[in-house]
C-alpha cells in the first residue's frame, strides 16, 4: 500500500508540473509528504527541511526559493507544492504564508500572475503555486523563514500558525557546473544547461558570450523562451545579456545551443561567473527569477584562421565552410586597394541563406576599415554548393599592409552587438600583373573560370587614343554559366576612364557551357599624350541595386600587340557573324601642291556560310615615326552572299613631306554601345586591329586610250575625230568611247571622276567629265563626247594634232591614266575648191 500511494503521488505531481506555463524551481518528480526525497539529485532542492501538514491528508512542501535584485526592492519568490490526499477538494483561500527576511521583516506572500488563478487543490492531486514578496534590501536567502497559516476563529487573531520552512545556509539556487535543469518554457518541457562562457577582446572592448543548450522534450515547436538573461560576476555585478539571434525555433526533440552576448568592463573578474534567467511578469511589472547556472571557466577562443585554412560556421543549425581563397592589393592615390576572393560552401543537406556577415580589415596599428560585402548578402546555397565572391576595401597606404586580418563578425541585429565569427589571416601580395597569354584561375559568385589577357592595343581615336584589351574567359566549372550584362570600370594609371568604357562579347555570347570560351573586348579612351604605365579593369554586373565584381585585371604590359600583315597578303576578320578575308587591291598616291592623298582599295570577301552584313571598318594610316592620319572609309551596306566580294575604299590627306611609300594601314572593326556597328553607322571605337603593309604604286600613263582601268570601270576610246575648216576660228572634236563596269564586286558610293582633257595644237587645254555609275551595268554602249575649240589663231593654222588626256580625279586630285594624240583634219572651204 505504501508503494502504490508513492507511485500515485509521483505521477500526479509530474503531470501537474508539466501543465504549468511557468516553473521557477526544478522540474522534478517530487513525491508526497511520505516520499522523503526528490527524484532529481542534479538540481538543488529543499527536500531536507520536510513538509508542513495543513490538515489531515493535506500537506505542503517548499520546492524552491530565489532572490532577484531589482531597483524597487529585491523580489523573493518561492514555490509551495500542495498535496491533497483527501477525498475532497481543498480551497487555498483557507491558507496563506508569510516570509520573514534575514533582516526580520515579515511580509505576506502573494501569488505571481501565472499562479493567481489557482484557487483550490482537487482531491488526490498536487499543485505547485509560486508566490513573491518584495524583500527590500535583503540580499540573501540564508535564514529566510516561510511560515504557513490557516484561518482559525478560535484564535485571538483568527490565525493559526501551522508550520514553518527555514531556508538552510547550505541552500544554493545556482545550478552546479555541468548540471542541467528542467524548465517549462512556452508550455514545453525543456532541459537546459549552461554550456560555455567565451570572452573576446576586440576593438578596445570586451565581450562575453554565454552558450546555453535547450532540449525541447515536448511535442510542439518552441518559438520563444520568454527568458531574459543576466551575466553575474562573483562580486555580484550584473550585466544584461542580449540574444545573439532572435529568430530561432526549436523543434520537438531538437537540441539547440543559444548564445547571449554582453559588453563587460575590461576590469571584470572572470572567475566564478553565473548565468541568471528571469521572466517578465507584465501584470506585476516584475522580473521573476527562473534559474541560475554556474558557468564553466571562461575561455578566450582563438578566432584566427591561418592562411588558406577553412573556418566552419553554424547557420540555423547547419554548417558552412568559409575561406579566404586569395587576396591582392595595389596602390593608388596613397591608398592600398584590396581585392579579396572569399569562398563559402554549404556542407549540409538543405539550402542555406548566408547571413549578412559584416566584414572589416583590422590593421596592426589597431584601426578598422569597412569591407564591402554586397556580393555575399542574401546569397542562398543549395546543398554542397559553393560560391566565391569578391570583397573589397581601401585603407591608407602608409599603414602596415603585411599584417592585416579580415574580421568576419556574426550578423549584428538591431540593438545587438556584433560578435566575431572568424579572423582570416591575409597573405600580403601585390596585385598580380596579369601577363599576356598567361592563364589565371578566377572564382566568383557565378562560377569558376580561367582568364587570359590576349592583347592590349593602344591606337588613335580622333584627337584621343583608345585602349582595347582582348580577354578570353573559359568556364572551368561543371555547369553552364549565364553571363550577366557586364560593365567596365577602367583605370588608366591614376586616371578614371570608366565614362568612356564599353564591353563587347564576340557573338554576343550570354551562356558558357563547361570548357567553353568567350572572347571579351574592353575599350576606353584617354588623352593621346597620356603616359600610360598600368591599366586596371574591373568587370561588374548588377544584382538588384548592388554592383558586384565579376572579374578584375591589372596589367602593366601595355606595348601594342597588333597583328601585322605583309604587303600583298590577305588578313581575316574573325568576329562571329562578320568573318571575312580582306586583301589590298591597290594603293595610289594622288599628288598635290599643298597636300597629297593616299588612296587604298580593299577587296572584302564574305567568309560566313550564309548571307551576312560586313563589318564596318575603321582605319588610320601610320608613318614609321608613329604619326597617324585618320582614314575615310567607304563601303557598301548591302549584305553579301557567301564568298561574295565587296570593294572598300580608304583614303586620307597627307602633308607633302610624308613619304607615302612607308605607310602602314591599320584597320579594325567598328563598335558602339557594346555592339559591332553596321556599315554606315557611327562607331565609337574599333577592335581586332590589323596593321597592313601597303604596296603603293601609281599606274604608268597609257600611251593608248584603247583600254584604261578605273576599277571597277574600264574605258575604251574607240575613235577621236578633230576637224577644222579653212578660214574658221574653231576645231570640232568628237570622242567616241565605251564605258563598262565589272559586276564582280559590290561597291559603295563611287567618288571618282573621269576627266577628259583635250589639248589643242597650241597647248591650250579644255576638259569635260564622264559620268560614272549612270551607265547601264555591263551594257557596253558606245557614247560620245564633243568639244568645240575656238581661237583666232586657228585661221592661220593649216592642220596639226590634238592630245586627249584621261585623268582619274579623286577628292580634287588627279592621276593621269592615259594620253594619246590625234591628227586634226583640215577642210578647205567650198568656194576655194570650186575656183581651183
Amino acid at each position: 500500500m505504501y508503494h502504490s500511494t508513492r507511485k500515485f503521488a509521483v505521477a500526479m505531481l509530474s503531470l501537474a508540473v508539466l501543465s504549468q506555463s511557468m516553473a521557477f524551481g526544478a522540474y522534478t518528480a517530487a513525491a508526497g509528504p511520505s516520499a522523503g526525497t526528490a527524484a532529481s539529485a542534479a538540481v538543488p532542492t529543499l527536500e531536507g527541511i520536510g513538509a508542513v501538514s495543513l490538515k489531515n491528508g493535506v500537506s505542503v512542501r517548499l520546492l524552491d526559493a530565489a532572490l532577484q535584485p531589482q531597483e524597487g526592492g529585491n523580489i523573493l519568490t518561492y514555490t509551495l507544492n500542495y498535496y491533497n490526499q483527501s477525498k475532497s477538494s481543498v480551497s487555498l483561500i483557507d491558507y496563506f504564508s508569510r516570509v520573514t527576511t534575514s533582516s526580520g521583516a515579515v511580509i505576506q506572500g502573494k501569488p505571481v500572475t501565472s499562479s493567481a488563478a489557482i484557487k483550490s487543490i482537487p482531491a488526490n492531486s498536487s499543485q505547485p503555486v509560486t508566490y513573491y514578496v518584495n524583500a527590500g534590501q535583503a540580499a540573501k536567502l540564508n535564514g529566510v523563514r516561510i511560515s504557513l497559516f490557516g484561518w482559525d476563529f478560535s484564535q485571538a487573531n483568527y490565525q493559526k500558525k501551522l508550520g514553518m520552512f527555514t531556508i538552510p545556509g547550505s541552500y544554493s539556487t545556482v545550478i552546479a557546473r555541468g548540471q542541467s535543469k528542467k524548465l517549462v518554457l512556452g508550455e514545453m518541457p525543456v532541459i537546459s544547461k549552461a554550456e560555455s562562457l567565451q570572452i573576446v577582446k576586440t576593438n578596445g572592448k570586451v565581450y562575453a558570450r554565454v552558450g546555453v543548450s535547450l532540449s525541447n522534450s515536448g511535442t510542439k515547436v518552441l518559438k520563444d523562451t520568454g527568458l531574459k538573461g543576466y551575466l553575474v560576476s562573483a562580486g555580484g555585478s550584473r550585466f544584461e545579456l542580449n540574444a545573439d539571434k532572435a529568430d530561432y525555433q526549436i523543434q520537438p526533440k531538437e537540441k539547440r545551443t543559444l548564445y547571449y552576448l554582453a559588453d563587460i568592463p575590461a576590469y571584470t573578474k572572470l572567475d566564478h561567473m553565473s548565468l541568471q534567467f528571469v521572466r517578465e511578469d507584465s501584470t506585476l511589472q516584475l522580473k521573476l527569477p527562473v534559474a541560475e547556472y554556474k558557468l564553466p571557466a571562461a575561455e578566450m577562443p582563438n578566432f584566427t584562421v591561418p592562411v588558406n585554412a577553412v573556418a566552419k560556421l553554424k547557420v540555423a543549425n547547419h554548417t558552412i565552410e568559409t575561406q579566404l581563397a586569395s587576396a591582392a592589393v595595389y596602390a593608388e592615390d596613397n591608398l592600398a586597394k584590396w581585392s579579396l576572393q572569399f569562398r563559402v560552401r554549404n556542407t549540409g543537406n538543405q539550402a542555406v541563406t548566408v547571413p549578412d556577415y559584416p566584414f572589416s580589415l583590422t590593421t596592426a596599428e589597431g584601426y578598422n576599415y569597412p569591407v564591402s560585402n554586397k556580393a555575399l548578402a542574401g546569397l542562398t546555397l543549395k546543398p554542397l554548393e559553393e560560391r566565391t565572391v569578391e570583397l573589397s576595401a581601401e585603407l591608407p597606404q602608409k599603414l602596415n599592409q603585411g599584417v592585416l586580418q579580415l574580421q568576419m563578425n556574426e550578423p549584428a541585429e538591431e540593438n545587438r552587438m556584433a560578435f566575431p565569427a572568424a579572423y582570416f589571416q591575409i597573405p600580403y601580395s601585390l596585385q598580380p600583373d596579369h601577363l599576356r597569354a598567361t592563364e589565371y584561375p578566377v572564382k566568383n559568385s557565378l562560377g569558376s573560370f580561367v582568364v587570359k589577357l590576349e592583347s592590349v592595343e593602344r591606337l588613335p581615336w580622333s584627337d584621343q587614343d583608345q585602349i582595347v584589351a582582348k580577354v578570353t574567359l573559359r568556364n572551368t566549372g561543371a555547369a553552364n554559366v549565364q553571363l550577366p550584362a557586364l560593365t567596365a570600370l577602367l583605370k588608366a594609371g591614376d586616371m578614371d576612364i570608366s565614362g568612356t568604357s564599353q564591353i563587347i562579347i564576340d557573338g554576343s555570347k550570354s551562356q558558357l557551357a563547361p570548357r567553353e570560351t568567350a572572347v571579351l573586348y574592353i575599350a576606353g579612351k584617354l588623352p593621346y599624350s597620356y603616359d600610360l604605365t598600368k591599366l586596371k579593369m574591373i568587370l561588374q554586373y548588377a544584382s538588384g541595386e548592388a554592383k558586384l565584381n565579376f572579374l578584375t585585371l591589372f596589367t602593366s604590359q601595355l606595348d601594342n600587340t597588333l597583328r601585322t600583315v605583309d604587303a600583298g597578303e590577305p588578313f581575316h576578320l574573325e568576329l562571329t557573324g562578320k568573318k571575312a578575308e580582306v586583301l589590298e587591291r591597290q594603293t595610289r598616291i594622288y599628288p598635290g601642291i599643298d597636300s597629297k592623298l593616299v588612296y587604298t582599295e580593299l577587296v572584302m570577301t564574305n567568309e560566313e556560310l550564309r548571307r551576312s552584313q560586313p563589318a564596318q571598318l575603321v582605319g588610320y594610316y601610320r608613318t614609321p615615326d608613329h604619326q597617324y592620319f585618320e582614314a575615310v572609309i567607304t563601303q557598301s551596306a548591302a549584305a553579301l552572299n557567301a564568298k561574295e566580294k565587296s570593294l572598300v575604299t580608304v583614303w586620307s590627306k597627307l602633308p607633302p613631306e610624308i613619304n607615302a611609300s612607308e605607310l602602314t594601314l591599320y584597320l579594325g572593326e567598328g563598335i558602339a554601345e557594346g555592339k559591332l556597328t553596321a556599315p554606315g553607322a557611327v562607331p565609337t571605337a574599333y577592335i581586332e586591329t590589323v596593321g597592313l603593309a601597303l604596296n603603293p604604286a601609281n599606274p604608268a600613263p597609257q600611251p593608248s586610250l584603247q583600254k584604261l582601268e578605273l576599277f571597277p570601270y574600264s574605258l575604251s576610246v574607240n575613235q577621236v575625230t578633230a576637224t577644222m575648216t579653212e578660214g574658221r576660228e574653231s576645231i570640232e572634236t568628237q570622242i567616241n568611247y565605251r564605258l563598262t563596269r565589272s559586276e564582280s564586286y559590290v561597291t559603295g558610293d563611287n567618288e571618282h571622276k573621269l576627266v577628259v582633257e583635250l589639248v589643242d595644237p597650241f597647248g591650250q587645254p579644255s576638259e569635260k567629265h564622264l559620268s560614272l555609275g549612270e551607265e547601264p551595268a555591263g551594257a557596253g554602249a558606245v557614247s560620245s563626247l564633243s568639244f568645240s575649240l575656238n581661237h583666232k589663231a586657228y585661221k592661220a593654222l593649216p592642220g596639226g594634232t590634238v592630245r586627249v588626256n584621261i585623268y582619274d580625279e579623286f577628292q580634287g586630285k588627279r592621276i593621269l591614266l592615259g594620253s594619246q594624240s590625234y591628227p586634226v583634219a583640215y577642210e578647205r572651204s567650198a568656194k576655194k575648191t570650186e575656183a581651183e
